[in-house]
Formats: C-alpha cells, sequence, structure tokens
C-alpha cells in the first residue's frame, strides 16, 4: 500500500465516528398507524356526508357477510334482501376517507353500494354510512325517512349506460342525476337504452337529494322533435 492510499485510509477511519455520531441525530419520522374500522366506529360519529347517497348509490343495511361464498346479504329501503358478490382481494370499503377490506364490515351496518354493471350482483366499493354501534343506542334505526315520490320532466344530457344513469337538465336549469333502480321494470329499462341526448322526457320518481333523483317510471318521452315515442 502506497502512502496516498495509507493517508486516504486512516482519513476515512477518522472521519467515520463522527459521521455515526450525526447519523444518530437525525430525528426519525414517527410511524402513524392507522385505526381499524373497529377503532374508528367507536371514535368517530357519523357525517352528513356519509348519509348523502351519491348517483347510482342503494341504500341497505348488512344482514350477513358469508365469505365462503363471498356474498354480502343486505336489506334495501325498500325491504328486499339481494345477495351482493364480491372479490375479497379488490372489494373496497370506505369509512371516513379511510379504507378497509370488505370483511371488516358488520351485520347492522347501514352501507351505500353501487353494482357495476348496474343491475348485477357484483359490488366492489361500498361505503358505511351509519356503523351498527352508531345504531346500537336506538331501538329504531336512525335512517331517513324514505323520501315522497315526485315528478319532474326536462331535456336529457349526458347518459351512462354502464352505471344506468342519465343527466336531466329541467326548465329552470339545472342539472338532476337519475339512477335507474336494480329492480327497474323491463319497459323502463327498455326507455332508459332508447334515450338520446336532446330527447324530453317526464318521470315519476324520488329525489335521492337536490341533484339525484331515483326513477320509479317513465310517464312520457319524446325525441327531439317532441314526437312521443
Amino acid at each position: 500500500m502506497n502512502r496516498l492510499n495509507r493517508f486516504q485510509l486512516l482519513y476515512l477511519l477518522a472521519l467515520a465516528p463522527g459521521l455515526a455520531l450525526f447519523t444518530g441525530c437525525v430525528p426519525m419520522e414517527p410511524t402513524v398507524r392507522r385505526p381499524t374500522l373497529y377503532e374508528a366506529r367507536l371514535g368517530q360519529a357519523p357525517q352528513q356526508d356519509d348519509m348523502t347517497l351519491r348517483a347510482g348509490e342503494i341504500r341497505g343495511e348488512v344482514v350477513e357477510i358469508d365469505p365462503a361464498r363471498r356474498e354480502i346479504h343486505v336489506r334495501t329501503d325498500d325491504a328486499r334482501t339481494r345477495v351482493l358478490s364480491y372479490d375479497p382481494d379488490t372489494a373496497k370499503v370506505f369509512y371516513h376517507g379511510s379504507e378497509y377490506a370488505v370483511a371488516n364490515l358488520e351485520s347492522g351496518d347501514l352501507i351505500a353500494f353501487q353494482t357495476r354493471p348496474w343491475n348485477s350482483r357484483y359490488v366492489a366499493t361500498i361505503r358505511v354510512q351509519e356503523p351498527v354501534q352508531a345504531r346500537a343506542g336506538s331501538t329504531i334505526a336512525r335512517r331517513p325517512p324514505p323520501p315522497r315520490a315526485a315528478v319532474i320532466e326536462g331535456t336529457v344530457e349526458r347518459i351512462d349506460l354502464d352505471l344506468g344513469v342519465f343527466d336531466l337538465r329541467p326548465r329552470d336549469g339545472r342539472i338532476v342525476t337519475v339512477s335507474l333502480p336494480y329492480n327497474a321494470r323491463g319497459s323502463d329499462v327498455d326507455s332508459f337504452r332508447r334515450l338520446r341526448r336532446g330527447d324530453y322526457v317526464r318521470l315519476e320518481g324520488e329525489f335521492v337529494n337536490p341533484d339525484s333523483f331515483q326513477l320509479l317510471a317513465f310517464l312520457a318521452e319524446s325525441d327531439r322533435t317532441g314526437r312521443i315515442r
């Protein structure tokens, strides 16, 4: 080993203790543990955004979860029982912005779900609206009262056949998103599939919120020329 290499080696050996001391003084970022869904259930009350249905969503109460068959039994607001199929590797459950597995659901949870396509059994995303722990304090489930039937009419705008929704522009100029229920009548499904942008329709249904409308029936439909179909 020549003199230059010996000098470099001695320099590195002298520098090493200082580097170790400096490294040991660097503060480590604390590891933040995400709360489990069970902890979130106990520590967080439902928020208004949780209870608001979004376009195409259906509200229901979890009756049973069957992991062996990969099924969730749900009782919807219209007192019907639905069996939802799911993939445990890809299905997601959301509550207050955090993501959980379907296995974290419990019987009695009030959920909002949307099947894809809209009239199938398969569900990939579920939102917990009100956990069973928050509902257990009352003998009566605190779900919103059922909306009253209403009639709206207007011009068809955007249409999404996969989700079973379309946008309607009433005469006041606002946009209302109309969704078909999973158990829609065959005649209403046919009417939906015939829709084209610019058609004028008259509908009966229920307002989920001021901007979302769940269809009960097509009362009349006409094309852009005004001819009733």
